[in-house]
């Protein structure tokens, strides 16, 4: 009998994605607020235990693309569905398709861990088996321990899990996730990825924005880029880097810039007294062509290919860090809230 191999998780997973049906398809969303086009003709889809990180810098469309597709948000043009449920004719119907954490933390404080949790297991139709899931995914979230804790007195950390679990509880077909890790500690960062892969290993489709770079790698997720409200690249890390390979320096002078340098060096400023040179170009190499001019460089940045230099090669722009301003419209942080319509518990 001829020998078996096994495939490496990582490897599995993704013959697994390329062979499942599409849960998430969203095409030609167009969105304006007055003059400013939020997306101009972005598409996704993901398919059943798929992750897809949406990369984009603060104002790229996000936001308001995840807004749509929750449907608490009606584009000006295009179409989404989950599974074979229309949301922009039926959202009722694709809500209980549908988990959803926004960037705000959307949870009771008056009410404890396991009540948030039964009660957004009930808001999804789950009925008595609220109770035991609840404890199922306060275990896999580290919050067992907090179930008769009141959400007013949990840490920062513990509440960002509890918002990502309250998304999670009704086993939805489709996750979305809003930046989930912003201003979370290790612990919670490890914990909620980890329930992201699970939820996706068990057949989730998942959408997970974030501007922490290894969570991406970590969740073995397929990279879709957005700039200007549309999608401008999309694959794995190693298919990215693959076909944006970028190199070169960037570094920052006090002083003007030698005209015949920036000539020689093809060098493009891209910020207050900050350039980017392309190429075959290291550090010592940038001294040795700065020569007698050396002095006025303070500062040096080598480029390696990696998702960073990914995204600069496609957008022109650098990631923006967990701290910048938010996107102008986020109307995605009324998510879990917009699903208790009709009344608190």
């Amino acid at each position: 009998m001829p020998a078996t191999t096994s495939l490496p998780n990582w490897l599995s997973r993704r013959c697994l994605r390329v062979q499942t049906a599409v849960v998430l398809q969203a095409a030609g969303l167009i969105k304006n607020y007055g003059d400013v086009q939020a997306l101009r003709g972005a598409d996704l889809d993901v398919g059943e235990g798929q992750i897809v990180s949406l990369l984009g810098r603060n104002g790229a469309g996000k936001t308001t693309m995840l807004s749509i597709i929750a449907g608490l948000l009606a584009p000006d043009a295009g179409s989404v569905s989950i599974g074979d449920v229309d949301v922009l004719a039926d959202p009722e119907a694709a809500a209980k398709l549908l988990g959803i954490a926004p960037q705000e933390t959307g949870i009771y404080p008056i009410l404890t861990v396991r009540q948030n949790l039964e009660f957004f297991g009930e808001l999804a139709g789950l009925g008595a088996s609220r109770r035991p899931r609840a404890v199922e995914v306060a275990d896999q979230l580290g919050l067992g321990p907090l179930l008769d804790r009141k959400a007013s007195q949990l840490s920062g950390g513990e509440g960002r899990r509890l918002h990502t679990a309250c998304a999670l509880v009704h086993r939805p077909r489709l996750l979305m996730l809003d930046e989930p890790t912003v201003g979370a500690d290790v612990a919670t960062r490890l914990q909620l990825i980890e329930a992201v892969r699970q939820l996706a290993e068990d057949g989730a489709a998942v959408v997970y924005t974030t501007h922490y770079l290894p969570e991406v790698e970590a969740l073995d997720a397929d990279i879709v880029i957005i700039d200007e409200g549309q999608v401008r690249a999309r694959g794995t890390q190693e298919q990215l880097v693959a076909e944006h390979r970028l190199q070169g320096v960037r570094f920052t002078l006090d002083g003007e810039m030698p005209p015949e340098l920036a000539s020689s060096l093809g060098a493009v400023e891209v910020g207050d007294s900050a350039y980017r040179a392309l190429g075959d170009l290291d550090m010592r190499g940038l001294l040795s062509r700065f020569g007698d001019h050396a002095d006025l460089l303070t500062s040096v940045e080598e480029l390696r290919p990696d998702l960073e230099t990914v995204f600069l090669a496609v957008t022109g722009h650098r990631l923006d860090s967990d701290g910048s301003p938010s996107e102008a419209t986020n109307n995605a942080s009324a998510g879990q809230a917009a699903a208790s319509e009709g009344g608190t518990p």
